[in-house]
């Protein structure tokens, strides 16, 4: 079978997308065009790489924080707000053939900067942005309410209960930012809530390559109720996680070229990805943070496929746990997911 055969057979493949960051989802062409508008100095596609896109493991924090930022300060208005919605769906759907999407945003990380666009509104535009996008392809699309690690436990509660005010719209709370200083168990309250609301949970655990960061996933399970783990690459080097996830049937949303590139692992082919799934672990793939990282889900499969040694069938197993796992309600995926 030539590479045009892979690819076509790899892109046919209906697929999940469990874990993505919607701030972070921008269509290159879009983000380029505001920041123009902004007053970036920006005439090449270099230019704009160099402000906006991390495309080699990152060297340092702050690097990638002002990469972070400079896509958050573009989102300024609400008719920017809903564009970036809508094309972070129809780009799953045009470039990887994603059916079923699921995207996590924090309503903080905006709303620190432009306080003026008031919550409701923000969460509106991305609904709005979201709803087109499913009248126009067979897709699924569920939101994700992200809390920041680095928020006050009052801010955090304030945006668990808006969560839990917009459950429907919102499937589940998702914890996330530097978990190797704000361990999982100071926020069982505010997921102890969430949790009793009926919201799904997931949360960002193991991802960094420290030694305690396998430690972060039995945490988030023991007292966070995670039904999901974000990440969780560094499972592959604690045998009790890995029993723990694989008698509790708890999946990974696996990311391996944001893994790599936050060095979280050295190297794509070094990504455990194959080995947790052989573990018998529940993996799916993701992308993460499409935008900014200059890739698509489908890059992703490729990875999976040519570089780590998955098969098709392999392949598909991971989108069938996907599936079967999305928060998104049965009776939506039952209009765009067939077996």
């Amino acid at each position: 079978m030539n590479l045009d055969e892979i690819n076509e057979q790899l892109f046919n493949l209906p697929k999940v997308e469990l874990h993505c960051h919607l701030e972070l989802a921008f269509r290159p062409s879009t983000m380029m065009e505001w920041a123009i508008e902004d007053g970036f100095k920006i005439k090449t596609k270099e230019d704009f790489a160099r402000e906006f896109l991390i495309l080699e493991p990152m060297a340092d924090l702050p690097t990638v924080l002002n990469k972070f930022l400079h896509t958050r300060d573009r989102l300024s208005s609400l008719e920017r707000i809903e564009r970036l919605a809508f094309e972070a769906c129809e780009d799953m759907y045009l470039k990887s053939n994603v059916r079923l999407l699921e995207l996590r945003y924090a309503p903080s990380f905006t709303l620190d900067v432009f306080p003026y666009l008031g919550a409701e509104n923000l969460h509106g535009a991305i609904m709005k942005g979201c709803v087109r996008a499913e009248t126009m392809y067979p897709m699924a699309v569920g939101l994700i309410c992200l809390l920041q690690r680095i928020k006050s436990h009052k801010e955090n509660m304030y945006w668990c209960d808006f969560a839990i005010e917009h459950k429907g719209e919102f499937l589940a709370v998702d914890l996330a930012d530097n978990e190797v200083d704000y361990p999982p168990k100071q926020f069982a309250p505010m997921f102890d809530k969430a949790k009793a609301a009926g919201l799904g949970i997931t949360i960002h655990a193991g991802e960094p390559a420290l030694p305690g960061s396998p430690n972060n996933i039995l945490a988030s399970i023991d007292y966070l109720h995670a039904d999901r783990i974000g990440h969780g690459v560094q499972a592959i080097h604690d045998e009790k996680v890995i029993r723990r996830l694989v008698d509790e049937k708890i999946p990974l949303e696996l990311c391996p070229t944001s893994n790599w590139l936050t060095q979280a692992v050295p190297d794509l082919a070094s990504h455990p990805l194959k080995q947790l799934m052989d573990l018998g672990i529940k993996t799916t793939v993701n992308s993460d943070d499409p935008g900014v990282m200059g890739i698509t889900l489908m890059d992703e499969y490729q990875i999976a496929h040519k570089t780590l040694g998955m098969s098709l069938d392999e392949l598909k197993r991971c989108n069938a746990w996907a599936a079967e796992v999305s928060f998104i309600p049965q009776k939506k995926k039952d209009h765009v997911w067939k077996e």
